[in-house]
């Protein structure tokens, strides 16, 4: 009786472990198919703001476009050469937004000592009609670079912005601040 006791035992043990093996790989699927529909989410929203930079710098005239969220930096043709500019460390705080705007010299040239305009507000309308409301700007300086090829960090609060709105960064007028 005892080796059958002992037996049964064992038998429901194995049954009671085989079943939560496979609740527990459930669990596990879930948060994975979970963890998997938020990283599409984020990709569909970034693949959208990519649009939608891109769409405004095919328009623009007069410096540069950056969306935060796009996560993609942007080509300017300056009076200091190409640049590649990128906004990251996008934290939203109680007066707007706080980013660092990353500036990128192309050449294998350190860049100089230049100054620039950044401006920001809202978007009202669509890509293809649309208007900027509420614009604030600010000047921007960086001394010269001593490395090439150069990256200058800037970082920049952005009172009024609510990186949930449509919002946009734009940077022109870059020059060097000493004549060359």
């Amino acid at each position: 009786m005892t080796r059958r006791y002992v037996r049964l035992l064992v038998l429901s043990s194995l049954f009671t472990l085989s079943a939560c093996a496979q609740q527990s790989e459930i669990r596990q699927m879930h948060q994975s198919v979970s963890t998997l529909s938020q990283e599409m989410t984020r990709l569909n929203q970034e693949t959208v703001k990519i649009t939608q930079q891109n769409a405004l710098n095919a328009k623009s005239t007069r410096g540069v476009y950056l969306l935060p969220g796009a996560n993609t930096p942007a080509r300017l043709e300056s009076q200091i050469g190409t640049l590649r500019m990128s906004l990251v460390n996008i934290a939203q705080n109680a007066d707007g937004m706080r980013v660092t705007l990353r500036i990128q010299g192309e050449s294998n040239d350190p860049l100089p000592a230049f100054s620039g305009t950044v401006e920001w507000g809202e978007i009202q309308g669509t890509t293809a009609q649309f208007q900027e409301a509420n614009v604030k700007n600010q000047l921007i300086s960086a001394p010269a670079s001593l490395l090439a090829p150069s990256d200058v960090n800037i970082p920049l609060q952005l009172n009024g912005l609510n990186p949930a709105q449509p919002v946009f960064v734009r940077i022109h007028d870059i020059q060097p601040t000493t004549p060359q």
